[in-house]
C-alpha cells in the first residue's frame, strides 16, 4: 500500500485532499501544516508520495523541496505532487524547472477536478511524472525567442535509443517508468540521460526536452 503525506496550511484543505486521495491502494499516513513540518516529519517517517498545496512556488519553497529530496536515505524515493494556487513566481521558474527535471516532482494547478487529482495520484504511483499544460507553458516560456529553432546539425547526434529516451522524458516519465517502457534497466536509463544532457549541452531534463522539441527530435 502506497503511503501519502499531505501538506497544506489550512486544515480544511488538508481534509479535502485526504478525502479525494482515499483509494484502495493508498494510506494517508500524516497531515502537516507547513513545508517546515513536512521536512521534520520526513526525517523520521517514510512516505511514497507527498502532496503539497502551495499558494505559489517561489525560490524559498523550491529550496525546501530540494533539501527534502536530498536528505532522503539513498535507498528511498519520494514522489512529490505540488498543487499550485497562484502558479510559479517569475524569479522561481528556473528552480521549478530543476524540480521537474528530478523526475519525482509533478506540478499541477490546485483547481484541477477531483477526478483529475485522483488520476494524477494514480499515475505518479505507477511511475509517471506529470506536468500540467499550463505549468509546462510557464516553464518553457523561459526559452529566449531568439533561440526558438535549433539546427539538428548544431548538436551532437543522438543514437536511436537516446532519441527514444528523450521522447519518454517529454512524456513526463520517471526513470523507472522509462526503464519499464523500453525494457531496460534504470541504470541504463540514467546512462542515456547523462549522454543526452551532454550532447545537447544542457543541465536538466526540462532543458533537454526543450532543445529536443526545437531540433525536431521530440514528437509532440
Amino acid at each position: 500500500m502506497e503511503k501519502i503525506v499531505i501538506c497544506a496550511d489550512q486544515s480544511a484543505t488538508r481534509a479535502e485532499i485526504a478525502a479525494i486521495s482515499k483509494m484502495a491502494t493508498v494510506q494517508i499516513v500524516a497531515q502537516v501544516a507547513s513545508l517546515h513540518l513536512l521536512e521534520i516529519w520526513l526525517q523520521a517517517q517514510r512516505a511514497d508520495l507527498a502532496i503539497i498545496e502551495l499558494s505559489t512556488l517561489g525560490t524559498a519553497e523550491s529550496r525546501v523541496i530540494f533539501q527534502m529530496l536530498e536528505d532522503l536515505p539513498l535507498e528511498e524515493t519520494l514522489n512529490v505532487l505540488v498543487l499550485l494556487e497562484n502558479g510559479i513566481e517569475t524569479k522561481a521558474r528556473a528552480s521549478a524547472a530543476q524540480l521537474v527535471s528530478t523526475g519525482v516532482v509533478s506540478l499541477v494547478p490546485v483547481d484541477i477536478s477531483e477526478n483529475q487529482l485522483r488520476c494524477a495520484i494514480s499515475a505518479i504511483i505507477s511511475g509517471f511524472n506529470l506536468s500540467h499544460p499550463s505549468v509546462t507553458e510557464i516553464l518553457f516560456a523561459q526559452v529566449d525567442p531568439a533561440f526558438d529553432l535549433v539546427e539538428p546539425n548544431s548538436i551532437d547526434p543522438l543514437t536511436p535509443r537516446e532519441v527514444q529516451v528523450l521522447n519518454q522524458l517529454a512524456g513526463g516519465l520517471s526513470n523507472k517508468a522509462i526503464a519499464q517502457a523500453l525494457t531496460i534497466s534504470e541504470n541504463t536509463v540514467k546512462f542515456h540521460i547523462s549522454a543526452i544532457l551532454a550532447k545537447l549541452n544542457v543541465s536538466s531534463r526540462t532543458e533537454a526536452v526543450s532543445v529536443g522539441v526545437r531540433a525536431g527530435l521530440v514528437k509532440l
